[in-house]
């Protein structure tokens, strides 16, 4: 029975020796060098600038049912100046209406707040939503109530979107039209910050 078991183990060695000694095939190596990676950027630009020196709407003496074209101020030139294509967000912040003192007529027509901070003319600017000002022309996303309903809505859309180096131009429209309370926003104003967001794709 040992000779048997010794035949075995002999055999399964022989076997083992001669699997190995014919395993080898044909082999050609090749080495990848100087592998990098670099990071894309987004830098998005207002008007052509960074922060704080972005471009600001300065619109004075409008009227209700004005043409619209002296309503709108100059609007809003977004670029993407990174390597990465991105979609905007803005949001409307830090909105203060300014009652800047009660004239006769507002009193007359029953403005009881006069206080610093107090104006109406938020309230009145209405059709407020964001408008693509090149083709295809129009507007896009949500629209607002009044200026004051656009304050902290953050609004974003396909039209925002920027490819690297792409400019569009976007106006963020407030139209005041006729309303019976149209003197009480006489000499109001109304201030606010927009925020805009590029974020990556």
């Amino acid at each position: 029975m040992m000779k048997i078991v010794k035949s075995l183990l002999t055999i399964v060695a022989v076997a083992a020796i001669a699997t190995m000694t014919t395993s080898a095939y044909f082999s050609d190596t090749e080495t990848s060098v100087g592998n990098t990676f670099t990071a894309g950027t987004l830098d998005l630009k207002v008007g052509g600038q960074d922060d704080p020196n972005v471009a600001h709407v300065t619109v004075t003496n409008i009227a209700p049912a004005a043409p619209w074209t002296t309503q709108r101020g100059q609007g809003f030139t977004l670029t993407n100046s990174g390597s990465i294509g991105g979609t905007v967000t803005a949001t409307v912040k830090n909105l203060v209406n300014s009652e800047n003192g009660c004239l006769e007529p507002e009193t007359t027509a029953g403005d009881i707040t006069c206080g610093a901070t107090e104006g109406e003319l938020g309230s009145l600017l209405i059709h407020t939503k964001w408008l693509l000002n090149q083709a295809p022309w129009g507007s896009f996303g949500p629209s607002f109530a009044n200026l004051n309903a656009a304050n902290g809505v953050a609004v974003t859309d396909a039209n925002f979107h920027l490819n690297p180096g792409e400019t569009k131009s976007f106006y963020f429209q407030n139209y005041w039209d006729t309303s019976a309370s149209d003197n009480l926003a006489q000499g109001d104003g109304v201030a606010y910050d927009v925020e805009f967001v590029l974020n990556q794709d």
